[in-house]
């Protein structure tokens, strides 16, 4: 394929988006678009981007997918879990075997029905791809209901937080795809539903800890929930607006997922001396130098953050830097709230102080995490944030509404035509570059 045809490809996904964002400007003052009509469009654009990513992208163009493909096949004609042996970037393809198993054993019927029905790997991968937009349909759900039960009112950081969810670019790539990480973020979402529920109790903490459980059965970076969890609990603590009573009902989730987690642990331990494998399959990345190493793993994680696909995340362009500049502007804001706008800032929080400082100081640990393992594998890919998209979307929302241009009564309505636009377009710049494999 040609330059202009990548340029038309991309230029006719762009004028879409720009159209739509000028139809909804323009629909808006002849008659205001409610809020639900505006979540109804980001769904339906969402859905059909993922749809598309889905059919078109090459059948493991993304990455780790062949890895994981394997890990389920082997489930579905050993009917055991398979044991590490090899490196990552291994010809064998085989690299994701330390895994917890979850979300592999839960891909493995529907692995069986398509390799029953087609028989054709290509196929089958597709087949399997749906699995990963539906586990987006939960997470939509459950951003919903958080929303509601934060009692967010605020049309702006609602709409904020929905076109995160729906529309961020990496995230709509990686949703499409194959990959472990997709049953994490839609099993985390729940957990961030029970975690703004004001009212405590045995039932609520014995599901927390369920689907606590199950997320480290799919993925080790669900530690990042437990973290959440305490925090929560000790800012409540320190602020005086949680007792030393609710201490069993802080433990009991904890000692639940330990126990749901424990057997897999266990037996990481007795196979690789390691509880959590990680170094089993990773390997280590020599720096040419410490400042190359900072540099290049924060570059690193930020882009893959906002907009990339490809099996190596090597798909990006510009796209990355205008989500970059997005994100700079929210926390500018959130220090000007702070220093200028403090009673602003505290209107819009409300009751919900404990979950928003808990948020961002488990945010802030999460990459460090993610930072670690970029130092370490050269691997701190940005969509190991994604467990925690919804409350990163909240503060980034709030950095924003301190600003008078996002307090506008059209606001709103252009941050959907951007976000759609933005999505678009790269949606079209990749199948554009898919076409070139």
């Amino acid at each position: 394929m040609n330059y202009l045809s990548i340029f038309l490809i991309v230029g006719g996904g762009s004028l879409i988006g720009i159209i739509l964002w000028f139809a909804l400007y323009y629909r808006n003052k002849i008659s205001k678009v409610s809020t639900r009509q505006l979540f109804i469009i980001i769904l339906t654009v969402g859905l059909t981007c993922r749809i598309i990513f889905s059919l078109l992208t090459p059948t493991f163009y993304a990455p780790d997918a062949q890895a994981h493909v394997k890990y389920v096949k082997y489930l579905a004609e050993n009917h055991s879990f398979p044991v590490q042996t090899s490196r990552t970037f291994s010809p064998t393809k085989d690299w994701e075997y330390y895994q917890p198993p979850l979300y592999y054993l839960s891909l493995t019927p529907l692995y069986l029905l398509s390799e029953r029905l087609f028989q054709d790997t290509a196929v089958t991968v597709r087949f399997l791809r749906i699995f990963s937009i539906m586990l987006w349909g939960i997470t939509v759900l459950f951003t919903f209901k958080f929303l509601e039960k934060l009692n967010v009112h605020d049309t702006f950081i609602k709409t904020f937080v929905v076109a995160m969810v729906s529309l961020l670019p990496a995230y709509t790539f990686f949703s499409s795809v194959i990959n472990n990480g997709n049953l994490l973020v839609a099993i985390g979402s729940g957990i961030l539903y029970l975690a703004v529920q004001p009212k405590t109790s045995i039932k609520k903490s014995m599901l927390m800890g369920i689907l606590l459980g199950l997320g480290l059965l799919t993925k080790l970076t669900a530690v990042v929930y437990i973290i959440l969890i305490v925090l929560i609990f000790l800012a409540g603590l320190i602020r005086r607006t949680t007792g030393l009573a609710a201490i069993p009902r802080l433990i009991l989730p904890i000692i639940l997922a330990a126990l749901i987690w424990s057997p897999w642990a266990w037996r990481n331990w007795n196979l690789y001396g390691s509880i959590t494998a990680e170094e089993v399959a990773n390997v280590l990345y020599r720096w040419k130098s410490v400042v190359m190493a900072i540099r290049n793993t924060l570059e690193y994680m930020q882009k893959s953050f906002w907009a990339v696909s490809g099996i190596h995340n090597n798909i990006s362009s510009f796209y990355p830097i205008i989500g970059k500049h997005i994100f700079y502007f929210a926390i500018i804001g959130l220090f000007h709230g702070l220093f200028s706008k403090r009673e602003k800032l505290i209107h819009i929080v409300q009751k919900n102080s404990n979950f928003i400082i808990a948020s961002a100081l488990t945010i802030f640990i999460n990459l460090i995490l993610v930072f670690r393992f970029g130092l370490l594998y050269r691997q701190g890919q940005g969509r190991f944030l994604f467990p925690l998209l919804i409350p990163i979307s909240l503060i980034m929302a709030m950095g924003l509404r301190m600003f008078s241009v996002f307090n506008s009564e059209n606001s709103h309505i252009h941050l959907t035509g951007f976000f759609i636009t933005y999505t678009l377009s790269f949606t079209s710049f990749s199948l554009a570059m898919f076409t070139k494999i």
